[in-house]
């Protein structure tokens, strides 16, 4: 099992496993005859407006692809990790400086206020508090393969291949994911091929450079087929 991370900038729910069941069966099914009628015609009004669900999100991203994305049936938010407390600082327990916390603001701006339905990040503390801005729980996975030390202490056991299985083979309409410089390129390329990692800014080594500080790989599905398009410095605050 993966180990979890608890967001702490928004009020989330914990997963099914860990809630507490809570339903008034009698009262639950009165408000569902009740509010019936409402909740038809407010689906019908929703799907009248047409409005795409992370508005703020596609407004970032090239004109020409707007209708390519909102027809698309699920999405993989991969970024690099905010900026550290300082540059040379590459442990585990790296923490986000002032500035990394600041995108991290940013980033949850962008996506909203309706939490993604997973979240993912190596067990570094930078990535797991930047995957805090989708405001779900945070599925960890090992930085490195052979590298199992996490966040917070203790170990993980879940690999990066298999968190990228996991998204992959998911029905979750948005995933966020946070990642280091030299493992990025990997979703982006298990999902969308490596000349579209190359185009987006990989190196040959499968890294991304300082500049891609708040860039967003945006990972979508239409017709079963991935496609990607990178938003440039959306959430750096610097």
């Amino acid at each position: 099992m993966p180990k979890l991370f608890k967001p702490s900038g928004r009020d989330v729910a914990a997963p099914h496993m860990f809630a507490t069941r809570r339903i008034a069966l009698v009262f639950a099914g009165l408000a569902v005859l009740v509010m019936l009628p409402f909740g038809a015609l407010a689906m019908t009004q929703e799907a009248d407006d047409g409005l795409f669900d992370r508005p703020f999100l596609l407004g970032g991203a090239p004109d020409d692809l707007h209708d390519e994305i909102e027809s698309a049936d699920r999405h993989i938010l991969v970024v690099r990790h905010a900026r550290k407390e300082a540059e040379d600082c590459n442990a585990i327990e790296c923490p986000l400086g002032e500035p990394g916390q600041a995108m991290v603001a940013t980033l949850a701006e962008l996506i909203g206020d309706e939490p993604v339905d997973a979240a993912y990040a190596s067990a570094a503390c930078r990535t797991a508090a930047t995957a805090e801005a989708g405001g779900a729980w945070v599925m960890m996975h090992r930085a490195g393969d052979d590298y199992p030390l996490a966040c917070g202490g203790g170990t993980v056991d879940r690999t990066r291949g298999e968190a990228i299985n996991d998204a992959r083979e998911s029905l979750n309409r948005w995933t966020l994911v946070a990642e280091h410089s030299n493992t990025v390129c990997l979703w982006v390329a298990s999902f969308a091929g490596r000349d579209v990692a190359t185009e987006a800014g990989c190196s040959e080594e499968g890294s991304v450079g300082s500049e891609a500080y708040g860039d967003i790989y945006w990972l979508y599905r239409v017709g079963g087929q991935w496609h990607a398009v990178t938003l440039p410095g959306v959430f750096d605050a610097e």
